[in-house]
């Protein structure tokens, strides 16, 4: 069975690549709109980022609606956008270290952005932010893939977290 930790060392790793493979992108490639579901790759990184960043440290928190984003246009490029992947990854890293079975199984209730009230466990949340990672991970290699760029490797058996 996967613990939730696993799941999110995978999710991690996994984003890591993709943020460092669109780093290594010419910037036009990186921020042209095309037409996806926050426009550019950058903005799609940036949402993944900003979802676990909203999810672990704000809505598993109690404190959902006190979360602001930064304006995507502020971001100048990749080295600005994984500036703001360290920070996130890092205060991610401590929740998980100090994360036990009884605040994974407590509930928390919070708004959406569309005002729909939803309760989950601790452990559904970071579930969702896994998931959330994984469906915009497949958009950015459809992105690439566009271009006849390869994208990282994704899956479990290049980045278990259990091989190393």
């Amino acid at each position: 069975m996967f613990s939730i930790e696993e799941l999110n060392r995978y999710s991690t790793t996994v984003r890591r690549k993709f943020a460092e493979k669109l780093a290594s992108m010419p910037a036009e490639a990186v921020e042209r709109d095309r037409e996806a579901s926050f426009h550019s790759m950058k903005n799609i990184m940036l949402h993944m980022i900003d979802n676990e960043d909203w999810m672990v440290n704000y809505v598993v928190e109690g404190r959902s609606g006190e979360y602001k984003r930064r304006s995507w246009g502020e971001y100048s490029g990749m080295d600005m956008v994984i500036g703001h992947l360290n920070e996130v990854e890092a205060k991610t890293a401590r929740f998980m270290k100090g994360v036990d079975a009884g605040k994974l199984s407590s509930t928390v209730t919070f708004r959406t952005s569309k005002g729909n009230d939803i309760s989950m466990t601790v452990e559904e949340c970071l579930f969702q932010s896994f998931t959330e990672q994984l469906y915009h991970m497949g958009e950015l290699i459809a992105l690439m893939w566009q271009d006849e760029i390869e994208p990282p490797a994704m899956q479990w058996f290049y980045n278990s977290p259990r091989s190393g």
